[in-house]
């Protein structure tokens, strides 16, 4: 199987676990969950997870060495996710979830300066293909949306855009589960002490609190982080970001279906646009400077 479809394929995967990820935490915070203490339990779990993988099936470890450039990584990764999860605690799960998909426009312009890579006409066509279809899932909204968590998820674009490019170079090379281990522990390690420094980790002790932080450990953390950053090694950092546009998809019609928050005929248009861009996208002829991605 060719990088490219293997690449596309493990960041589908990774779009289902990240756009179930909304909707999980705000039926956690509705249970009384706290901001910090859900983003502390989602990383401890999600790296003990990985952890736990690399130690049973004898995966190899990174090099001393390049693990300073995996802990950069988890600092990014805990700013970007503490921003987008304040910023969802004021937003719908709907709104917060386009808005941070405004971010395969940051990437692939920050992918051109730092990595290299071209802007084809059809990376072009499918990134406006799938920012049209965010545009259009937001709608009104942004307009009737509250100005911090706006501004929030707004960072948190900057933060996320940086961090996957940033990857592509800091990941290669290295083995990616053992890797992806590393930037998850390092960013709970973060987000802990700032949780500490502001009111502690602790959570309500009953089922359905509970299930939902393992179910946001296990499913929206360990499993597509891991399978985002291994993409991002096959099919590099704009083209991953572009084909996880799938994202919003899932975000919707979850938050629709779970959270009772209705969708228009346009954001269903919207998210139709999306997976346009997608397809489009892997229709394109892989470039051999590409497959040389491990």
């Amino acid at each position: 199987m060719r990088n490219i479809t293997r690449g596309l394929l493990v960041v589908s995967i990774a779009s289902l676990g990240y756009g179930a990820l909304p909707v999980l935490a705000k039926l956690a915070l509705a249970e009384g969950v706290e901001v910090l203490p859900l983003l502390v339990w989602r990383f401890v779990l999600g790296s003990g997870l990985v952890w736990a993988f690399v130690l049973a099936t004898g995966r190899p470890r990174p090099p001393r060495g390049r693990v300073a450039g995996l802990c950069l990584l988890g600092v990014l990764y805990a700013g970007n996710a503490m921003c987008y999860m304040l910023g969802l605690d004021r937003l719908s799960a709907s709104l917060a979830t386009l808005l941070l998909f405004s971010y395969p426009a940051m990437t692939v312009l920050l992918a051109r300066v730092w990595v290299g890579e071209r802007l084809t006409s059809r990376r072009i066509t499918a990134l406006l293909l799938a920012t049209a279809g965010c545009a259009l899932t937001v709608g009104s909204g942004v307009r009737s949306g509250n100005l911090l968590g706006v501004g929030l998820v707004a960072v948190a674009v900057v933060l996320l855009a940086t961090w996957v490019v940033r990857s592509h170079g800091v990941l290669k090379g290295l083995p990616p589960v053992s890797s992806t281990a590393t930037v998850i522990t390092s960013t709970a390690i973060v987000i802990a002490l700032t949780a500490f420094a502001t009111g502690g980790i602790g959570v309500p002790l009953a089922p359905a609190p509970l299930a939902l932080l393992g179910a946001i450990g296990l499913f929206s953390t360990a499993i597509p982080i891991t399978a985002f950053l291994v993409g991002i090694q096959w099919i590099g950092p704009a083209r991953a970001a572009i084909a996880a546009t799938a994202e919003p998809a899932v975000s919707l019609t979850l938050a629709a279906f779970v959270l009772g928050e209705r969708m228009s005929s346009g954001q269903w248009l919207g998210a139709l646009l999306i997976l346009a861009g997608v397809v489009w996208l892997r229709l394109e002829r892989q470039p051999q400077a590409v497959d040389a991605h491990p």
